[in-house]
């Protein structure tokens, strides 16, 4: 199977804002995160950051005890995470665990639906694989797909995956730098390139509820922050950024499109997870945390 090299993303030059919208309230939803001492503990929050709460206490040390990558559900009756290097699917309307799906997980993410979980493999480091799942607990056959390696993946709302792809040259740089491509589903590399701007890495896809825009990780080549992004996922026009410093990471949208949550130092003991509007404008505080997902 033809493999993929990837490289991580992040840092950049400043470009202008898209407009903001005045006074728009942000939807009523929930944020799920990474939180507390070490980062060890999975917890909720709603919209604006209110009303916080721990889901699942972890501890930083041993790493086995350690709870990261959330990752809801559109609807948020579902969350993956992981519990060290396992990873499980919680139905959050029944309580039931479904897992571990895989034991050398250290990046989870659902699809919209719910009916599909991806995670990025130690073994070998940064292998995909795409489990398919019963998250009522019927049954115990999963199927399993692996399509390659890459930094960073994510869904679309029909459960097709995009993946951060090192495969473009840059003459001029003398490099390979990434892009984001809607990988073919038998595990043949990319069917078709979604977005890339040369002199520029792109990771973290995120794609907006009503499947027109890429929200991205948008950096310096080989950094691992940058500015979140976002692109036309049709055409692959560049649309603009919404952030404007060096340090930001793994964007997803609200349920309803209308903002965008983001972590900024995601890579420092300060990490603080932020939402903004999807047309741009001010910063809303959430939380200190990191790997962050939204889900009604």
């Amino acid at each position: 199977m033809k493999k993929l090299m990837l490289v991580a993303v992040l840092a950049v030059t400043t470009i202008l804002l898209l407009p903001s919208v005045a006074g728009a309230a942000p939807p009523k939803s929930v944020l799920v995160f990474s939180g507390g001492k070490g980062f060890a503990s999975i917890y909720q929050t709603d919209s604006t950051g209110k009303g916080s709460k721990r889901l699942l206490i972890g501890s930083a040390s041993p790493f086995s005890k350690r709870y990261g990558s959330p990752s809801l559900s559109w609807d948020g009756k579902l969350l993956a995470y992981t519990l060290g290097y396992k990873l499980y699917v919680l139905n959050r309307s029944t309580g039931h665990t479904t897992g571990p799906l895989s034991n050398a997980a250290w990046l989870a993410r659902l699809s919209p639906d719910g009916t599909k979980v991806g995670d990025l493999e130690q073994y070998p480091s940064g292998y995909l694989a795409i489990i398919t799942f019963n998250a009522s607990g019927a049954g115990t056959d999963h199927g399993r797909t692996g399509l390659g390696t890459t930094a960073s993946f994510g869904f679309t709302s029909d459960d097709r995956v995009l993946a951060a792809v090192s495969d473009q040259y840059d003459d001029a740089a003398g490099r390979y730098e990434t892009g984001i491509g809607l990988m073919a589903q038998d595990g043949t590399g990319v069917e078709r390139w979604i977005a890339f701007t040369m002199g520029y890495d792109l990771s973290d896809p995120a794609l907006s509820p009503n499947g027109k825009l890429l929200a991205v990780t948008r950096s310096a080549p080989g950094a691992t922050e940058g500015q979140v992004a976002v692109y036309d996922y049709a055409t692959g026009a560049f649309v603009g950024t919404l952030t404007t410093g060096s340090k930001d990471s793994g964007p997803v949208w609200s349920p309803d499109g209308t903002r965008i949550a983001f972590v900024r130092g995601a890579s420092t003991p300060n990490a603080h997870i932020y939402t903004v509007s999807a047309t741009g404008g001010s910063l809303m505080s959430i939380a200190a945390g990191r790997s962050v997902t939204w889900g009604k």
